[in-house]
């Protein structure tokens, strides 16, 4: 039996059926299951010694009524995803930096039935520490809070201040100075909530998108 045949009999054991019904005519959890799936295989990369490795944070945006009906069944229908998405990776023998995780987002102008995935390689915190919330300006990236103290340099490369494991991303793509963003000739580009930038003012809650991650500004206001 495959992952997915194992996964949507895990829901039917999990709620005795409901998902069946409550997602006939709207976007399916097999079906989201199966784009976690073609997104993970997309966007692995082969790094040191051989290993693949894939994202392993997703979000999966939906429609205001998808996302309506999805409520219900919000946390056991995450763990479940990204306990298949676990699956398929240990039998394909990929590997991941952190723990895998799924969110829903809900998104203007996606219409009843469909749905978007976007993903991230995120790296995992220590279990054993407490990070402290940043007083100045900051970045989420993958869980973690970066304090922009001065110039953040961000890239694939060794010698940048914000190291992101993804392929998508130049070896120094771009930089932060307090709260101008800068492009640093990458070569898939830098964009800021969806538009593309060479440079740009930040503010509080902006998203910050190179390669394939996300990160967002904070201000620290």
């Amino acid at each position: 039996m495959g992952v997915l045949q194992r996964f949507e009999r895990r829901l039917e054991s999990l709620v005795e059926g409901a998902f069946a019904k409550a997602f006939k005519g709207w976007v399916e959890p097999v079906e989201v299951a199966a784009a976690l799936t073609r997104e993970a295989e997309d966007k692995k990369a082969i790094v040191a010694a051989g290993r693949v490795l894939v994202p392993n944070s997703y979000v999966v945006e939906l429609g205001r009524s998808d996302a309506d009906r999805l409520k219900e069944y919000d946390e056991p229908l995450r763990k479940e995803l990204a306990a298949m998405v676990g699956e398929e990776a240990k039998e394909r023998g990929w590997s991941f930096v952190g723990p895998v995780e799924v969110a829903f987002e809900e998104v203007d102008g996606l219409a009843t039935g469909t749905f978007q995935v976007r993903s991230a390689v995120a790296q995992g915190q220590d279990a054993g520490q407490q990070e402290q919330p940043a007083t100045g300006p900051y970045l989420e990236v993958g869980g973690r809070q970066v304090p922009v103290s001065g110039t953040v340099v961000l890239g694939r490369g060794t010698d940048v201040d914000v190291q992101l494991t993804d392929t998508g991303v130049s070896r120094r793509h771009a930089q932060i100075d307090r709260s101008r963003l800068t492009d640093l000739g990458s070569t898939n580009g830098t964009r800021l909530n969806g538009t593309r930038v060479a440079e740009a003012d930040l503010h509080d809650g902006d998203r910050i998108t190179v390669g394939s991650t996300e990160i967002v500004f904070r201000s620290g206001a």
